[in-house]
């Protein structure tokens, strides 16, 4: 298993739009999901001449991180917008693991619990087994990566931020830090609000959660997904989750969209990355 040069995964490179060092891994397996991803690693700047250790941001949806050929609407630009930050400073750099999600299996793979009425879920654990059990130990092996909470951040969007926001509440000592864009939590029937409310997170180190205040087609579905993210934010204060460790943005005019987290991303990155 080896992770190659984008160049050699892709032809015509003309048509994609990935930046800097960027490095995939074709058909990782993924024994607890009895599949195969594509994992993709972007490293910072000046990675390969030097002997620094530096943190890590696990994140979903990889085809739509780095590549707007492979993305399904648009991309966040995640590598075009870590090379500008480390052009500016580099306390800033980070490894970046993007991986693949499970096209029709995304939502079962991005929800812990089976939501009867719409008919997915119910993989959550299992692909947060791969990310922890298997993929992470890998990284570290094969990369000078900073291997404690304080150093591993996961974000994603969506699903992909109500995943993550469960790894680093059920697995505080392993993702100290995590990034939430457009929290999706109307699916678990309340079931995350619980855990936050009666779960330990002194190990959790900080936890950036945002919604817009556009994100559905419909002003009262805006309002209703507002209204769920503010109160997973609320049970964070009522769980005694020290305020200085817990960010909540409203985006004003933010869509559930990637053009939305494109624009947001810098600023969060930055905030989650700075002890």
């Amino acid at each position: 298993m080896k992770a190659v040069e984008w160049q050699n995964v892709f032809n015509e490179h003309d048509k994609h739009s990935i930046t800097g060092d960027v490095r995939i891994v074709k058909d990782m397996e993924v024994p607890q999901l009895s599949t195969v991803k594509n994992i993709w690693i972007y490293l910072p700047p000046g990675y390969e001449n030097s002997d620094r250790r530096y943190p890590v941001l696990y994140m979903h949806d990889a085809q739509n991180v780095f590549d707007q050929a492979t993305s399904t609407s648009e991309e966040w630009g995640v590598d075009e917008s870590l090379e500008k930050l480390c052009a500016e400073d580099d306390s800033y750099q980070a490894i970046v693991v993007a991986i693949d999600h499970g096209d029709d299996e995304r939502s079962n793979e991005y929800n812990v619990y089976h939501n009867p009425k719409h008919q997915f879920g119910g993989k959550g654990e299992q692909y947060i087994a791969f990310l922890k059990d298997t993929l992470k130990p890998w990284i570290d092996s094969e990369f000078r990566t900073l291997t404690g909470p304080e150093h591993t951040m996961i974000g994603g969007s969506s699903f992909g931020a109500y995943i993550s926001l469960y790894a680093g509440i059920n697995y505080p000592h392993i993702f100290g830090k995590v990034m939430a864009f457009s929290l999706m939590v109307w699916q678990d029937h309340h079931s995350l609000r619980k855990l936050i409310r009666i779960g330990e997170h002194s190990p959790l180190q900080k936890v950036f959660i945002n919604i817009g205040d556009s994100e559905d087609k419909s002003r009262r579905g805006s309002k209703l997904l507002l209204k769920d993210a503010e109160k997973i934010a609320e049970a964070f204060a009522e769980s005694g989750f020290p305020d200085d460790r817990l960010r909540f943005d409203i985006v004003k005019d933010g869509r559930h969209h990637e053009s939305t987290w494109r624009k947001e991303f810098p600023d969060a990155f930055k905030w989650l990355i700075t002890p």
